[in-house]
């Protein structure tokens, strides 16, 4: 058991700072469950049943010396299979089960965690959670435990699959070895990764919702010592992840990529596959699409609500709820997520919110708590609308220009104006007069976000899923974009 900060929704980026959270005034809301909901389902068992949550929580919600309590319990099973060299490497399963207790004095809040749901250890991470609440400053603009009669009561998405839940490592062996057969050569190397997720919210305001879901993920490289190439896949059903198609586009790439040339640095006319533009929105979410930094003016949004930010054909909303989404349907206070459209067909909306920004800003709250008030509300469920091009549309549209499959080392250089830098990576191609040619010497590139979404000429129409680098929660669902300019800094030597 240790002093914590409250969970975090998503895991952002790579370098993003994202820290603990809190609310404003005292509350004064029943300290009691109230309005439970309905949370069975016909599935097998989860990773921490949703009466055993509430058996854990309700031992402390009523815990002497505080003034309101909040627990969240979060469970996880997750199994990978490594594999390097055209081997399998390593098979592990995870299990972890772990409670926040957060417990109000005043406007004086802290939180504790404990990794063992019963009375005792509950009780001793309440007891340590109110010691530190009356040791910590008093927070001002506390506004309450939110309570379900005033943001509604929350519903789960329930994407959880029990054959994916219950793959064994002997399924997941049986992937790698047909993925290995598929990919064709001596140095193939990723992960097949099975995982179920559970997670509760339960307070003395009333909150009372669970959730589940499961997720499978393989990613494959194909390194022939020349180039290589990149595939992956995911969803949360085991039978819906086509590993050996994976392979196969990675073994493709790698081969396409032999001989690679150097390419004039500069700006480009480029098509970005996938898996390139949903790292970019990652980075765009991390640079400003929460209301804590509308709040603080460090958000590309300041200023710009009811403006044009992108082409007419970009949409950009988090949404928990897309078919290709695979989350909870409610935040770590227990509040509905719902679908908020940040960018509206090319037309700046306003940020996600949670339950202490929403009453600064005097709106609705989103569902959108990260567990950290200083980082504020995160848009952790990206889907990007698809439009009405397929690949070869978008690349038949390119004169002279580049097909990039990946980036990565991606690192923010400027929040407000979403200014990026990173590499391409595993498939970087020239494209003339509409037509794919042969590889060139991955770029270092230096470009907003923004820019790039602003000169997009053309979205596809085949939409793609991406789990989260970090963390279990959340994920990205993006089409291919062909972008008028695209700004490439300097060129490597492979």
């Amino acid at each position: 058991m240790a002093y914590a900060r409250h969970p975090q929704l998503r895991e952002g980026p790579a370098g993003a700072n994202h820290a603990s959270g809190a609310r404003h005034g005292p509350s004064s809301f029943p300290r009691c469950l109230g309005g439970r909901i309905s949370v069975s389902r016909d599935f097998a068992e989860v990773p921490v049943d949703h009466a055993d949550a509430r058996r854990a929580a309700e031992s402390v919600l009523d815990f002497p010396g505080a003034d309101d309590v909040e627990v969240s319990v979060m469970g996880s099973q997750t199994g990978v299979t490594r594999y390097a060299l055209s081997e399998i490497i390593q098979n592990t399963v995870r299990n972890e089960v772990r409670a926040y207790v957060r417990v109000v004095t005043g406007r004086q809040v802290a939180t504790a965690v404990t990794t063992q749901l019963d009375a005792g250890h509950m009780n001793r991470a309440a007891a340590s959670a109110l010691e530190a609440a009356r040791q910590s400053r008093p927070d001002e603009e506390w506004p309450g435990l939110p309570s379900p009669d005033v943001v509604g009561h929350a519903q789960g998405c329930w994407r959880y699959d029990d054959a994916t839940a219950a793959a064994t490592p002997k399924e997941r062996a049986a992937q790698v070895v047909r993925l290995l057969s598929a990919s064709e050569a001596d140095n193939t190397s990723g992960v097949f990764e099975t995982s179920a997720h559970s997670f509760s919210v339960l307070s003395s305001a009333g909150v009372d919702c669970a959730d589940a879901h499961t997720r499978c993920v393989t990613t494959c490289l194909v390194d022939t010592g020349e180039a290589t190439g990149w595939g992956e896949d995911s969803s949360h059903r085991l039978d819906r992840v086509d590993a050996e198609a994976a392979a196969r586009r990675a073994l493709d790439k790698a081969r396409r990529g032999t001989g690679a040339i150097d390419a004039p640095t500069g700006r480009h006319q480029v098509v970005l596959e996938p898996a390139a533009v949903a790292t970019m929105l990652e980075y765009l979410s991390y640079c400003g699409m929460g209301a804590k930094q509308f709040i603080d003016g460090e958000s590309f949004l300041i200023g710009q609500t009811g403006k044009q930010l992108a082409a007419p054909g970009i949409t950009l909303a988090d949404d928990v709820w897309h078919a290709h989404s695979v989350g909870i349907g409610f935040d770590f206070e227990g509040v509905p997520k719902k679908r908020v459209a940040v960018i509206d067909q090319g037309t700046a909306t306003g940020p996600v919110t949670d339950w202490r920004t929403s009453r600064k800003l005097k709106t609705e709250p989103t569902g959108h708590y990260s567990g950290s008030t200083e980082f504020g509300p995160y848009a952790s469920h990206l889907v990007l609308d698809r439009g009405g091009d397929s690949l070869d549309e978008l690349i038949s549209g390119v004169d002279d220009g580049l097909l990039v499959t990946r980036f990565h080392y991606v690192n923010v250089l400027d929040r407000p104006s979403t200014l990026l830098t990173g590499m391409t990576r595993d498939g970087t191609f020239r494209i003339t007069k509409g037509e794919v040619g042969g590889a060139v010497h991955n770029f270092r590139f230096a470009h907003s976000v923004l820019d790039a979404l602003r000169s997009t000429s053309g979205v596809g129409r085949e939409l793609a899923a991406f789990a989260p680098d970090y963390g279990s929660f959340g994920g990205t669902v993006a089409p291919a974009l062909r972008v008028e300019d695209f700004n490439f800094a300097s060129t490597t030597s492979h």
